[in-house]
Formats: structure tokens, sequence, C-alpha cells
């Protein structure tokens, strides 16, 4: 939006008016957030009965897709999808203003080639009917056209305005260069489908991976990349165009009405609405009444605060600056070492994707078909475990040097007890839905509902529900979906490249032929996930890297469920790592007054402990499977 400003009053204008448009078609995805946990407890309660809602799970499906391709409009226009900025920040002026221009080129390619094909999906679904509730299919399907055209048109008026500012910014050899190139690049899949000479499909696979860091480096958004360099592997390699862009066409629609994904959007809403209801005030009062006299008190009770909220939220980004915003301006009234206290919160929040419900984790699951009811009892002890280490490490530097982490006040037992009574709710609430996907009495998408509504009806009865605050939650949560979403159409037509060309078996072939020992291997791995960590969010981490990377990890011997812990580890570690971490820069944010660098020399010792974590996991994996394994059995893939 900076940008935006040195725009003519014309582009201004467009720009504002684009804006209302998807604002008001958003509120499609806000309504449809909205109904989705209210469905999914009515049939929950239906079947305790002995029946269900009729046709739930095509509707459960279907209002997914509508809060994705209702938002995406807008995610596009305010350039809210997930991208990397660290090589991009570091460019000149001329090679930003070619960047952007390639981009945009690219993107509005993609963008009006999944409209097209999207249509054609739209009308081959004539005459045909859903199976469960028998509504024509076309009824569902418009959803994407509707959602990918007025995204297309977005993606027209970028281009239009990177043309704008170049020749504003008299940047006219990064028109030529970016238009050039875009062009090239959709021209060499038609280019190697005509010339003589093939190479293997694992040398074909490199080249993609390369172009796809290319287009992350140049700041395009994960989930366009991906897109791009499935679409191109599919012209490259398939016999028939038509049909692969067929193919390519009916990806949207079917990626996003994925049932399986529907626990995450309800989750992300669960840990909004918990956290409008105070809970992150409460939890960290409750902490610091029992263990805030303690030396280092106040800072254990950050990171005790972090552990709590992050079993209601599954993100790191929220608990770190929720936390941050609460704890750390009385760790500065005590006089608290600036790096200590952020140090402690930073790795804290890392804790919000380990402790379940995790978003990381659903994410896993889906990508891999690995359980996630296990998964999420896999990261109970692990998460429970770093938390420890955190605390026991902040006590022994407030014993060694009182002044960095004075002592807290003293509070009365009744006191103690009065502050944890209130979190007893929310608690019970944590149980209910955890306990109830771990028994089997629910599917994680089921206790996502529950616990939805169950976050709503808390809020409720504290009288934290306000109009404002029930909005921001459903904006939140549809801004969300739109990003995982479509990153999720990205890794389906990206897998539709692999699938093709075998690519992570043959590489999981040559991996596993090398005469190394299988930890050897994983070190590499280790190496990867720290240093993607640095630069983007473990969702679109998890996304990007497991389809290639998981059949190496299973054919080596590795468990899964013990890879799908230690993967989320390493990839938070990377969050908190210098030079780029995610989660840094993010509390940088509430920590006023505090330069970047303090807080990057607190996390080193916290970025050891974990590393010690994630070692003592490797060589005793029981730390992450007894407790799945004893409770749900082993995991058969």
């Amino acid at each position: 939006m900076s940008e935006q400003v040195s725009l003519s009053p014309a582009f201004q204008s467009v720009y504002h008016f684009l804006e209302t448009c998807t604002t008001k078609i958003s509120w499609l995805s806000h309504l449809s957030m909205a109904i989705l946990p209210v469905l999914i407890s009515l049939d929950v309660c239906c079947r305790m009965f002995g029946f269900s809602v009729p046709g739930s799970l095509e509707m459960q499906e279907n209002f997914l897709a509508l809060t994705t391709f209702a938002f995406m409009a807008l995610l596009q226009l305010q350039d809210r999808h997930m991208m990397i900025d660290f090589v991009y920040e570091r460019m000149s002026v001329g090679l930003k203003r070619w960047s952007d221009m390639t981009v945009a080129a690219l993107v509005l390619g993609v963008m009006v080639l999944l409209t097209f094909e999207s249509y054609g999906a739209f009308l081959s679904k004539f005459g045909t009917q859903s199976m469960e509730l028998y509504v024509p299919l076309e009824f569902y399907y418009w959803m994407p056209v509707f959602g990918l055209g007025i995204t297309s048109i977005i993606a027209l008026f970028q281009f239009l305005r990177e043309i704008v500012k170049c020749l504003s910014g008299r940047h006219f050899f990064s028109i030529l260069l970016g238009v050039g190139f875009a062009s090239l690049l959709a021209w060499l899949p038609f280019w190697y489908r005509d010339c003589p000479y093939e190479v293997s499909n694992l040398i074909l696979g490199l080249i993609a991976f390369g172009l796809l860091f290319l287009f992350l480096f140049i700041r395009m958004p994960i989930a366009w990349a991906m897109t791009i360099i499935g679409t191109m592997g599919m012209v490259a390699v398939s016999r028939n165009v038509v049909a692969a862009l067929a193919a390519v066409g009916s990806t949207p629609y079917s990626a996003a009405a994925n049932y399986n994904l529907i626990a995450l959007p309800l989750f992300v809403f669960m840990g909004c609405m918990i956290l409008y209801s105070g809970i992150s005030v409460d939890l960290f009062n409750s902490a610091n009444k029992w263990i805030g006299h303690m030396p280092g008190g106040m800072g254990m009770a950050g990171v005790a605060g972090c552990t709590g909220f992050a079993a209601v939220s599954g993100d790191s980004l929220s608990t770190a600056v929720t936390m941050g915003s609460v704890s750390l301006p009385e760790m500065m009234r005590l006089k608290y070492s600036p790096s200590l206290a952020t140090g402690a919160l930073a790795a804290g929040g890392t804790l919000g994707i380990l402790i379940p419900p995790s978003a990381g984790f659903i994410i896993y699951g889906i990508v891999t078909e690995v359980s996630i009811g296990r998964l999420f009892m896999a990261g109970l002890v692990p998460g429970v475990l770093l938390a420890l280490m955190f605390m026991a490490y902040i006590y022994y530097v407030a014993v060694r040097h009182p002044e960095l982490a004075p002592r807290g006040p003293k509070y009365t037992l009744t006191e103690k007890i009065q502050s944890s009574l209130g979190l007893m709710p929310i608690l019970a609430l944590f149980v209910l839905v955890l306990g109830s996907i771990v028994a089997g009495v629910c599917s994680p998408n089921e206790g996502g509902g529950i616990g939805a509504m169950g976050a709503f009806l808390y809020a409720l009865v504290r009288r934290k529900v306000t109009k404002e605050n029930l909005l921001a939650s459903l904006h939140e949560t549809g801004e969300l979906t739109a990003r995982i979403m479509g990153i999720m159409i990205g890794v389906t037509v990206l897998g539709y490249f692999f699938a093709a060309t075998r690519l992570p078996f043959l590489l999981a072939d040559f991996i596993t032929s090398l005469p190394f020992n299988r930890y050897w291997v994983f070190i590499i791995i280790v190496i990867i996930y720290v240093i993607l960590g640095c630069m983007m969010n473990v969702i679109p981490m998890l996304m990007l890297t497991l389809p290639s990377i998981f059949p190496t990890v299973v054919a080596l011997g590795f468990d899964p469920v013990w890879f799908g812990v230690v993967s989320v580890m390493i990839m938070e570690m990377g969050q908190i790592t210098p030079p780029v971490g995610v989660v840094v820069f993010a509390l940088a944010g509430v920590a006023k007054g505090i330069p970047i660098e303090t807080i990057f020399k607190g996390i080193i010792p916290f970025v050891g402990l974990m590393i010690l974590a994630v070692i003592l996991i490797t060589l005793i994996p029981e730390i992450a499977t007894w407790l799945p394994y004893t409770l749900m059995g082993p995991e058969v893939l």
C-alpha cells in the first residue's frame, strides 16, 4: 500500500473501487465460516440420538470452498498471500521493478488460465448431481469460476499498475525484461515437448525446483509459484496438453472443497475467539501468581502462558505476539534483561505450533496421510518438555545473575487458586476437544467444530463477544483459510507433475542408494528445514517440502509420527534463528524500544535448548511416540 499512494489518482480510485467490491464479496466468506461450526456441532449432537444432518459432509466441504474463493480476490488485492521477502528486500530498485513486473505477468497468466479451465470444468458438470444432496454440481463449481475470475481482474489491475510504476520511474528496460522473461518461461514447456533432447525425470524435477525457488525469491506468492511450476511441468511431460490443462482446471474446486482440511479454519476460529475472550491475560496472571515470586518467575510465567495459549492457538506468531504484549511490559517494569525477556517469549511462541491443536500437524497429517490424532498426542510431551527446558534455563540464569531476572511479588494461596478457577472452563474445553479426537468419538474436523462453538460460547458467557470481535475473528479465519487453500491448490497441481515424473520416489531411491548412514540424510534435512524456517512460515514450508521429502523419510525407515514432531520442531527453530527469524520480527513489533539485535542475542541459548531437545527425541523416539502409540496404537501407512 505504501507504493499505491505514489500512483495517479485514477489508479487510486480504481484500487479503492476494487477494494470495496472484494470486501463486500468477502462477507460470503464470513457467513460460511460462521455457519460451519454450527453445522458441525449440530451434526455431532444429532448423532448422539442416532441420526445425522442430511448432506452434512457435502455442505461442510462447500462452505470451506466458499470461504476460500470469496476471500481470494481481496487477498490478492492486498498482497496478503504467503511470500518470501528475504531476498526481495535486499534487491536494488531496478531489480525490484523487474521482479514485480515478472511476477505480475506470470500471476496474470496463471489466473486467466485457472479461470478459463475452471469454467470448462463448470460446463462439464451440467447434468450431474452431488452424491449426498443431489444438488446439480454446477451449483458448486461456480465458486472457483467466480472467485478466480474476480482475482484475474485484480491481477490485470496489478499488471497495469506495475507497468505504470516502471514508466514513472523510467525503468523501461524492466518492463521488457519482465514481460519477456515471463513469456519465455511460458514458451519453454512447449519447446521442450518438440525438441529432440530429453532429460531424465530427476533432472527435470531439479530444474523445476530451481525455478520454484527463483519464483519464491522474487516475491511471488507461494501458492501461485507452485501452481505455475506444476502447470509448466504438466505441459512439458503430458502426452495430451488439453487433458493436462483440464486436470489443472478441475483442481481449484477439488483442492478447496477438501473435507480433511476443514479442521484447520475451525481451530483458527477457536483460537481467535479465545484470544478475544481475554484468556492470554488470565493465563499470564495465573502463572505469575503461582511462580512469579521465584527467581526468574516472571519470565517462567511468560513461557507458561505461551504454553497455555499454544493449547488453544495453534500458531507461533500469534502466540509470541499475544503473550509478548501481555507479559513483556510486566517484565520490563521489574527491570528484566531485555534480551532474556524477549528471547524467552520468542522461544515460548514456537510452542504454538507444537502443542495441540497444531495447524502444522494438521497440514503434516493431510499431506502425508498420517493420523492427525496421533500427531496431536505426539506433540504434547515434546511441547511440555521444551517448555520445562526453557523455564529451567530462565531459573538457572536468575539464580546465577539475579539482576537479570528479579523476583516478582508473592501472592496468597487463595489468590493463586482464584486466578486458576477462571481457566477451568477453557481447560475443560481443551480436554473435551482433544480427548474426543484421541478417543475416536470425533474426527479432527468435528473436534474443531465443537471447539470453535465452545470458544464462542465461552467468550459469550464472559461478555467478550462484540460485533467487532466476531467480525475480526471471521476475517482473520477467512484470510488464513484463503492463504492456505491457495497453497493447497498449488500443491495439488505440483503433485500432478510429481506423479507424472515419479520425482519423489526417484529421489528416495537415489538417496537410499547412497553409501551413507540414514542419520546423515536426516542431518541434511535438518539443515534444509532450519534455512527454510528462517524465511517462511511452517505451514507453507510443510506443503512445499513434504511431497518430495516424506517418501525418502519412509524409505529410510524413520517413524512417520516421530518425523512429524521433529520436522515441526526444526522448522520452529528456524522461525527464531538469525538472520531472518519471522517470530523475532513479529515480537519486535510489540517490544517497543528493544533493538532487534538484542532479541536475536536473547534467543541464542533457547535455540541451543531446541537443538538439545531434537537430539533427545532423535536418540529416544519414544518421547514423541509413546503417548500416541499407547493410547491409539501404532501408525500404519
